[in-house]
């Protein structure tokens, strides 16, 4: 795990990566706080990046806490982006239990130095047709709750993850496989970079209360869409973690988004490609 970050210096694929992003040319209007994003981890991703590697002072618990602002689009499709509040709390004990805002609740049932695996409880966080005027008259996607596995490797400056989501909670009821894959570097002593690009599979449950347009909820620039299980959307990202102190630190990331065919196609896509952002700062103990 060490080597995600000791791997590699400075090299050239920020501006690589960040390149295409920024040529994706997304439309932005400044919304309010009430809009919500639905995949809370992405967001918070960055603030753990170097947490592994830190000393704790609690015994064998590792806690991570933060607080910091996003910038997303109110719904997954829309072309307005809101301003939310961003908290973080991660607590670890002995490597091998979690509870997170990022990573939910688990266990690593297999731990090794270089792999970690095992089952999991995630939340989605649902949809409300009050976010934004183009979802008016559709039915609320409420508080989901998610179970499944997940892996994460580290091979040098490489880190590979995946994992498995059913929602059994009385949110979407649908199915996600989620697959990323992240290069890091220890870009100077104080400042740990991460490159990476993610991608999720959606089955048709997700499809149809994520992007589906029932017969009843058709309306004029509306109409009946049923989309069937395909892959979501496909992002690349831009990680930046400074740290102050071996405690204090700050955080920031940039991901592009685009929205694959069963997604892009629905009504209510209004912007197949989009931005998000974040900026947090967090203390380590």
């Amino acid at each position: 795990m060490r080597g995600f970050f000791n791997g590699m210096r400075r090299g050239p694929l920020l501006a690589s990566l960040i390149a295409p992003m920024m040529a994706l040319g997304l439309p932005i209007t400044q919304a309010g706080a009430e809009g919500r994003y639905n995949d809370w981890e992405q967001w918070t991703s960055a603030a753990n990046a170097v947490l592994p590697a830190r000393p704790g002072k609690l015994g064998p618990f590792r806690v991570n806490i933060a607080a910091g602002a996003a910038a997303a689009p109110e719904y997954i499709g829309s072309d307005t982006i809101a301003s939310k509040p961003l908290p973080l709390l991660d607590i670890n004990y002995a490597g091998t239990l979690f509870l997170s805002t990022q990573q939910g609740i688990g266990w690593n049932i297999w731990r090794k130095r270089t792999l970690r695996a095992g089952p999991r409880i995630t939340f989605d966080y649902g949809r409300n047709a009050a976010d934004a005027p183009s979802l008016a008259g559709l039915p609320d996607i409420e508080l989901g709750t998610e179970i499944g596995l997940f892996f994460e490797g580290f091979v040098a400056s490489w880190r590979f993850k995946g994992d498995l989501r059913k929602e059994v909670g009385g949110g979407h009821g649908g199915s996600l496989i989620n697959g990323e894959v992240a290069w890091g570097s220890r870009w100077s002593k104080n400042a740990s970079l991460i490159l990476g690009m993610r991608t999720t599979f959606m089955d048709d449950t997700y499809a149809e209360s994520y992007f589906g347009i029932a017969a009843a909820n058709a309306r004029a620039g509306r109409s009946e869409y049923t989309p069937t299980a395909g892959f979501r959307d496909i992002n690349a990202y831009a990680q930046l973690v400074y740290d102050f102190t071996q405690a204090l630190y700050v955080a920031t990331e940039l991901r592009g988004t685009s929205l694959r065919a069963q997604a892009a196609d629905s009504p209510l896509a209004e912007s197949d490609a989009f931005f998000t952002g974040s900026v947090m700062v967090g203390y380590r103990f």
